[in-house]
């Protein structure tokens, strides 16, 4: 009961997920104008493409869509609209690593948002499809975004206290109900320029300590790291970041109207009834489905 009583503690929270309707909105906010989808992996090729196709087709207003890749542009063939490729070449983790690939994705994703050229960034996950462009007026030290349920924290559990870091003691966010959600994340772009690179650092200390018996998660530190940068985190709701499979998986249905940005949704083949209309019913697998296939280990996916 005393941390509510501890002035931290009380100033991080209330500059915590702060509903997107209780802010002020004045002419000097910045629109998103450059669309970020991290992609690591030839076997994430086609949902990235779709994703920036959907972009294409939905988010008319942005100027351009990057796909950040440690793949070259050759892969991706015939690219949609305002679609460039950037390729990164980043650290792979030792040979007996077991999570090298997932590993390799966070780092692309932590730095994919300095390759947007807008002034307004949102970056996606490429597993998540607009279906309408995202009308958010952003301000710098904002990060607006869609909220989970879950203490980030727990990903610490049961770990020999040699292997947790220090720093995450000292922060409130990780150790909340509701977190950030990373799969759909808009700021400006200096505010980008400040958090991805204390992001990237606090993720590849946190995971070059602790062992690789879990998937290394980028939102742990991000949720640290939003606390050590003092930036309010908005939340735009959940048709900001809509859950197919959970909502509608195993059941053939339409997707609502409301929906902006749709994540996950497999196999890939029933987006396509979607951009042929709208209206068609889609029969997507239950939620699952991504826990199986998108959290193998190296060896596990060796052997699929």
């Amino acid at each position: 009961m005393f941390k509510f009583l501890n002035a931290r503690y009380r100033h991080i929270t209330g500059r915590h997920n702060i509903p997107y309707k209780a802010l002020p909105v004045t002419k000097e906010h910045i629109a998103v104008d450059s669309i970020v989808i991290p992609c690591t992996g030839a076997d994430f090729v086609e949902e990235a493409l779709l994703s920036a196709t959907f972009a294409e087709r939905y988010a008319t207003d942005v100027s351009e869509i990057v796909i950040v890749s440690d793949q070259p542009e050759s892969a991706f063939g015939q690219l949609p609209q305002k679609t460039r490729v950037v390729t990164l070449s980043l650290p792979i983790r030792e040979e007996d690593y077991r999570y090298k690939q997932i590993y390799l994705s966070r780092l692309v994703k932590l730095n994919a948002p300095l390759q947007a050229r807008g002034e307004g960034i949102l970056m996606i996950d490429s597993d998540l499809n607009l279906l309408k462009m995202p009308e958010i007026k952003m301000e710098d030290m904002h990060i607006y975004s869609s909220f989970r349920q879950g203490k980030m924290i727990a990903k610490l559990d049961g770990a020999p206290v040699q292997k947790v870091p220090a720093y995450y003691k000292e922060t409130v966010r990780p150790y909340l109900v509701d977190h950030v959600n990373g799969a759909f994340l808009a700021a400006t772009k200096k505010t980008w320029r400040r958090i991805c690179p204390l992001w990237l650092t606090l993720f590849q200390d946190t995971w070059e300590l602790m062992d690789d018996t879990q998937p290394p998660t980028d939102q742990l530190p991000l949720a640290a790291l939003l606390d050590m940068l003092d930036i309010k985190t908005v939340n735009l709701g959940d048709w900001m970041n809509w859950p197919v499979s959970k909502k509608i998986g195993g059941q053939e249905a339409v997707v609502p109207k409301e929906v902006i940005g749709a994540h996950g949704g497999f196999p890939l083949s029933e987006w396509q009834k979607y951009l042929a209309s709208a209206d068609s019913k889609l029969l997507f697998k239950g939620q699952d489905y991504t826990r199986k296939v998108r959290y193998l280990t190296d060896e596990e996916k060796k052997n699929q």
